[in-house]
C-alpha cells in the first residue's frame, strides 16, 4: 500500500474511532442511572466494529454472513452520522445553558433529561435509516430531452437511457440488478449507456452471483456501452471489464466510435485511474476526438463531471457523467455541489449540454436521504 493511502486511511479510522467515542461517552452518560448500560456497551461496540470489518471481509471472497456484517456495518454509519449532528446540536445547546440557564428545569428533567434524548436521538436515526433505504431501493425514470443542431439521416430523434453508479457487489446483488433491466426494457431506449462504477470495487460477488446474465436481456438497437469509474479501479478493473464484456456491455475507453452511422460516441477512463494503476494516465480529450465525424452527434462519457470547458470547446454535444451521487446522504450533497461545477442535473454551456445523474445505487450505506436513485431517459431530437 502507497504511504500516501496508508496515511489517509489512518486518519479515515482514528477520526471514526473518536466520533464513535463521543457519541459512547454521551450515551454511557444519559443512562447512568439505568440498568442497560452493559447491553448499551456491547451492541455499541459490536456495531463500531461492524463498519471496519464488513468493509475488509467485502475485500475477499464474500459468502452471506459475510454481507450481513457488511450491511449491519453501512446501517449503522447513517445512525452514526445523524446520532452525531444531534447530539452535538444538544451539547450546544446545553453549553449555551449553562451560561445564560434558559431551559426551564420541568424541561430538563423531562423531555431533556439525558435517557429521554436517547430515545429521541436513536429513534430519529433509526427512521431516517429505514426512510433512507426505503428511498434507496426505488429508483425513478428521470426524463431529459435536448436539442442538437445536427441531421442523421432518416432519424428525428435518439432515445438513450443513462444508468451510472449501479455499484454491484456485496450489498446491491441480484434483485436490484433485475429491477433495474425492468424498468431500462420498459423504456425501450435506442442505446443504453452505463456511466460508470457499474462494480463497487470487487468483482468476485458480481461473477460469483452472475449478476452480469441480467445484463443479457437488454436488446437495445445500437447497442451497450460504458465506461469505467473510479471504483472499478479501486478493484480489479480489468476482471470487471472483462467479464461484463461478456455479456454485451462495450467499454469505450479513452477511444470514440462511430454508433451504426447515427451518432459518435466518445468513453474516458477514470481520471482517478493513475491513483491505482501508476504510469498510466488517461488520453486528453483532443486527442480522443480528433478524427470524429462533425456531422454526427457527439455523445462523451465521463464518470467524474470534470473538464467542460475542454468538452465544450471540442465541441461535445452531450457529456454524460454520474460520480456524485448529489451526495447521497444529507448534508453531503452541499459537499459535492461545492466540489464539482455541476454535481447534478443538466447543464448548457454554449451548444453543449452536461448531465449529471445521482446514480442507480450507493456506496457502502444502501441508503439515500435527501435525493433519488434514478434511470435517466434522455431524448435527443435532431434537425
Amino acid at each position: 500500500m502507497k504511504p500516501a493511502i496508508l496515511f489517509f486511511f489512518t486518519i479515515v479510522i482514528t477520526v471514526y474511532f473518536l466520533a464513535n467515542w463521543y457519541i459512547f461517552s454521551r450515551g454511557m452518560k444519559a443512562l447512568e442511572f439505568t440498568h442497560i448500560k452493559s447491553v448499551f456497551t456491547w451492541a455499541f461496540w459490536i456495531l463500531v466494529i461492524s463498519f471496519p470489518l464488513g468493509q475488509f471481509l467485502e475485500r475477499g471472497n464474500p459468502n452471506d454472513i459475510f454481507r450481513m456484517v457488511s450491511f449491519t456495518g453501512s446501517f449503522y454509519l447513517v445512525i452514526l452520522l445523524y446520532s452525531i449532528m444531534m447530539v452535538f446540536f444538544i451539547d450546544i445547546i446545553r453549553l449555551f445553558d449553562g451560561w445564560l440557564n434558559f431551559v426551564p428545569a420541568s424541561l430538563k428533567a423531562g423531555i431533556f433529561s439525558g435517557k429521554s434524548l436517547f430515545i429521541v436521538v436513536s429513534g430519529i436515526s433509526v427512521l431516517l435509516l429505514i426512510a433512507g433505504y426505503i428511498n434507496a431501493i426505488n429508483p425513478r425514470v428521470n426524463k431529459i430531452e435536448i436539442e442538437v443542431d445536427k441531421i442523421v439521416a432518416d432519424r428525428k430523434e435518439i432515445k438513450a437511457v443513462l444508468v451510472t453508479d449501479i455499484h454491484m457487489g456485496a450489498i446491491i446483488q441480484n434483485g436490484r440488478i433485475q429491477k433495474m433491466v425492468n424498468m431500462i426494457n420498459n423504456l425501450n431506449p435506442d442505446i443504453v449507456l452505463f456511466g460508470g462504477d457499474l462494480v463497487d470495487h470487487n468483482p468476485i460477488p458480481v461473477i460469483k452471483k452472475k449478476m452480469g446474465e441480467y445484463f443479457k436481456q437488454l436488446h437495445p438497437k445500437l447497442g451497450m456501452y460504458a465506461v469505467t469509474g473510479n471504483h472499478e479501479f479501486i478493484g480489479h478493473a480489468q476482471v470487471s471489464i472483462d467479464y461484463l464484456s461478456t455479456v454485451g456491455i462495450n467499454y469505450v475507453r479513452d477511444t470514440a466510435i462511430n454508433v451504426g452511422g447515427i451518432l459518435t460516441l466518445a468513453g474516458r477512463d477514470d481520471r482517478d485511474k493513475p491513483r491505482f494503476e501508476d504510469g498510466h494516465k488517461r488520453k486528453e480529450l483532443e486527442d480522443i476526438l480528433r478524427d470524429v465525424d462533425p456531422n454526427l452527434p457527439l455523445i462523451l462519457m465521463d464518470h467524474q463531471p470534470v473538464d467542460y470547458n475542454k468538452a465544450e470547446k471540442a465541441g461535445v454535444d452531450l457529456m454524460l457523467s454520474g460520480h456524485t451521487h448529489k451526495g447521497q446522504i444529507w448534508p453531503f450533497g452541499y459537499l459535492t455541489s461545492a466540489i464539482f461545477e455541476n454535481h447534478y442535473g443538466l447543464l448548457q454551456k454554449g451548444n453543449s449540454f452536461f448531465y449529471t445523474s445521482s446514480g442507480y445505487g450507493s456506496w457502502g450505506p444502501p441508503v439515500r436521504i435527501g435525493n433519488r436513485p434514478e434511470i435517466v431517459e434522455i431524448t435527443i431530437k435532431l434537425k
